[in-house]
Parts: C-alpha cells; sequence; structure tokens
C-alpha cells in the first residue's frame, strides 16, 4: 500500500482523536525524580464513573429514617421500606441499614451490598462549592480548590508520580480526554476499543514504520532546545500512543465472550471494554467513564429512575464479568455536587451542596468487613438548622480524602502531597488493600 501524505494524515490523525494524549503539558507540576516515583501494587484498577450533572444522591441513597426528608420531598421522595404512600410510582426504598435505603431501580447492586462488595458513602463535598457546573467538575477532576484552569487532573498527578506494569495505564472511554486524566504522562481516550483499526484497515508494516519513523523525527529531542523535558515527554507521549495503539488491538483480534448481559447503548458497551481491557492483563490501572443527563431540575421522577436503573443495570453487568478479579478492581462514582434537600417547584431539585458516593468492588468488601457498612460517613441531617445555607444537605466528609485513601490504598501511590496538594487527609474507611 502507497503511504500517502493523504493516508498519513488521516491515519496519525485517527490515531491522535482516539488515543487522546493531552495536547498541553503542565509543568507546573513537574514529574518526581525515578527514585521518587511509587511503584503501583499489580493488577489493581480504580474505575471513575463521572456522573455529571449533579446526581441526586438523597433519592439514591435514601435517608428514610430521617423525617425531614419526606416533610421537604413530598412529590418525589422515594417511600420508606413497607411504607404506603401514593407516590407509588418510585417503588419504595431497600433497606440497607435501618435508616438508609437504596433507590428500587438500583436493585441490581442489592445482591452487591449484601455481600459487602458495595458501600456507600453520604455527605460528601467540601467548603467552597460554587454549584456551578463547570467550576464543581474541575474541581472534583482536577483535586484542585480555587486553582483548577492551571491544574491538570488528580489521575494524570497519580500516573506521573508512580510506575506502572505496563504501556496502557489510564484509558478514558469517549470522544475526549476527561479533565480527570490530562496533564503530563500518557492516557488514552477512545469511543470504543473495536474502533481503533485505520481507514481500511490496520497500516501494513510498511507503513507503519514510515509513521513511526515520521514521528520519531517529529519528536527528536535536542537537548540544547528550549524546554527539552517537555520535548522529552512528548516524545515519550507519541511512542506510547503507537505502543497503546498495537495493544489494543491484539486485545480486539481475540473474540470476547462477557460473562454478563450488559445493557444496550453506550454505557453498557463503554463497561464491558473496560472489562475487557482488564481481563487482557495489560497493565490498566485507570479507567474513566462519564454518565450523564442527572441535572435534574424539573420533573424529576420522569428520568431519575431511568438514570439509576441504567447505572445499576451497567455496574451489575460490569461486576458479574469480572468475577473473581473483582477483588482487585473498585468502581468510584463521582459527581459535580448534590441537589437541594427540598423539591422545587416544578417537581424536581436545584444545584446542591454534599451528595454521596459509591465504592463497588474486592476492596470496599475488605474496608466495611463484609456487609455490615452498607452506608459509611457521619450523618449531619436535614433539619433546616442542620442544613448548609438552610437549603443544602452540609458535608461531614471532605472527597479529597476520598480520592486520597482510593490512591495511596487501592493503588500503592503515597505521593499524595503531589497528587493531590495543599490538603490534610483523614482515614475514610471506605477501601482497604
Amino acid at each position: 500500500m502507497k503511504m500517502t501524505r493523504r493516508y498519513f494524515l488521516q491515519a496519525s490523525g485517527l490515531a491522535a482523536a482516539y488515543c487522546g494524549l493531552a495536547p498541553s503539558l503542565s509543568l507546573g507540576n513537574a514529574a518526581l525524580p525515578d527514585d521518587k516515583l511509587k511503584q503501583v501494587t499489580r493488577k489493581k484498577t480504580l474505575v471513575t464513573i463521572f456522573l455529571r450533572g449533579g446526581m441526586d444522591g438523597l433519592n439514591f441513597v435514601v435517608p428514610f429514617g430521617d423525617p425531614q426528608y419526606y416533610a421537604m420531598r413530598g412529590s418525589i421522595a422515594v417511600p420508606a421500606p413497607g411504607m404506603g404512600s401514593a407516590n407509588l410510582r418510585t417503588g419504595n426504598a431497600l433497606d440497607l441499614d435501618g435508616f438508609f435505603g437504596l433507590h428500587p431501580n438500583a436493585a441490581p447492586l442489592m445482591p452487591l451490598f449484601k455481600s459487602g462488595q458495595a458501600a456507600a458513602l453520604q455527605a460528601v463535598g467540601y467548603s467552597r462549592n460554587t454549584r456551578s457546573h463547570f467550576e464543581e467538575q474541575d474541581t472534583w477532576e482536577t483535586g484542585m480548590i480555587g486553582n483548577t484552569i492551571a491544574s491538570d487532573g488528580w489521575l494524570n498527578r497519580h500516573l506521573v508520580t508512580s510506575k506502572g506494569n505496563g504501556v496502557i495505564r489510564a484509558v478514558a472511554l469517549g470522544d475526549t480526554l476527561p479533565r480527570i486524566l490530562r496533564g503530563q504522562a500518557s492516557a488514552f481516550a477512545v469511543r470504543g476499543i473495536t474502533d481503533l483499526a485505520m481507514p481500511g484497515g490496520a497500516l501494513p508494516p510498511e507503513a507503519q514504520a514510515v509513521m513511526g519513523a515520521a514521528l520519531e523525527h517529529a519528536y527528536k529531542v535536542d537537548p540544547k532546545a528550549a524546554q527539552p523535558h517537555a520535548r522529552q515527554l512528548l516524545a515519550d507521549s507519541a511512542m506510547t500512543t503507537m505502543e497503546g495503539i498495537e495493544q489494543i488491538k491484539k486485545v480486539t483480534a481475540t473474540p470476547y465472550k462477557p460473562k454478563a448481559v450488559y445493557p444496550k447503548g453506550k454505557f453498557g458497551k463503554q463497561l464491558e471494554d473496560v472489562a475487557r481491557l482488564i481481563k487482557a492483563d495489560i497493565g490498566l490501572e485507570v479507567a474513566e467513564i462519564d454518565y450523564g443527563g442527572w441535572d435534574t431540575h424539573q420533573n424529576q421522577l420522569n428520568s431519575y429512575g431511568n438514570l439509576v436503573q441504567g447505572l445499576a443495570d451497567g455496574i451489575a453487568a460490569f461486576c458479574k464479568d469480572l468475577e473473581d478479579r473483582l477483588d482487585d478492581v473498585l468502581v468510584l462514582t463521582l459527581s459535580d455536587f448534590g441537589r437541594t434537600a427540598a423539591e422545587n417547584g416544578t417537581g424536581g431539585t436545584d444545584h446542591g451542596w454534599a451528595n454521596c458516593m459509591l465504592a463497588i468492588g474486592g476492596p470496599a468488601r475488605k474496608a466495611t468487613g463484609g456487609s455490615l457498612k452498607p452506608v459509611l460517613g457521619t450523618w449531619p441531617g436535614l433539619a433546616r438548622e442542620k442544613l448548609y445555607e438552610k437549603r443544602d444537605l452540609a458535608h461531614t466528609t471532605d472527597f479529597r480524602d476520598v480520592l486520597g485513601e482510593v490512591v495511596s490504598v487501592h493503588l500503592g501511590n503515597d505521593n499524595l502531597k503531589t497528587v493531590l496538594p495543599g490538603h490534610t487527609f483523614k482515614p475514610v474507611g471506605l477501601v482497604s488493600v
């Protein structure tokens, strides 16, 4: 096959779009010297699911034991277990511990809670929430408070301060690389692992050689040039891109038969791809998936249940597919912020403050001692005087404590002063080795 300029640009452009290497380098957060890099724990994987839009945690992990919940959410409240209610369109909450219950559409997750492989953490947030989607997604993705513009993602800082066990350490399933993975370290953004074939099929060997040589020439490092370190990082990223593509192609060359039936649609396929990469033993330690639509200002009953159902069906299938490998995998949910404690005038909820997070997998079971603690954290209460600004659930756990515990305990990287700078950490008890 002739390697024309047009074909090269098409092929390399497709690789760049799919592999999603960060286009800029945050040189203010320089990589640590080699002797300071932490070797990550082998075969551990973190899967983050970002629930974009601000998920209503009060209707996901329902505080049915707090009477103020029903006083403030007359038309959208989830009835307590066994409660008769005119609002049975939602079904009754599934009892977790006598005070909290799970939204009925999250029933596929109940076996995981009962076995201790799932836990929820309520009232998570931080003290400077702006209630802005843009600013709060940046904050949760960078792990930085008030300085998100110049910051890279906290997951990328984990990558750049540690040593992995393979070329493909981090993958985002989506069209672009999310902020949480942008920075100095290489990370791949793919729409789907089966979409990586170049136009007209895989590149023949002679074309691969031409492309490799072109990339090597484009990113050749001159030690006398300005910012040689930055050029070296770009060169390393270019080579990692090509190696990563070839590794993923090898994975897709073998037919995959999942051990579970995933829900149809984008989210289910993304989870299936992540499971496939984990089982391929290529060193994947971080995966990111977006699951949006949670900005429920109006008619929340008409959309929220479907969102919960999709999330629960996907995670349940993912866990079943992984089987015993789930012992080394942690699924963690994040979101912009919580919702107002009271429903608004249009049957919805507005931008709020604290929220719940879900942790699912073997590390959660080890931390919570089986099914003894399905819901963690200090509950601040929904009485008006207990609410933040008399409208929102107050936060009692800083989200950076959760992120820090996940990075240090699950992934094995204790360089937290670089990964999440400017924070004094407190144990959460959400995950364990």
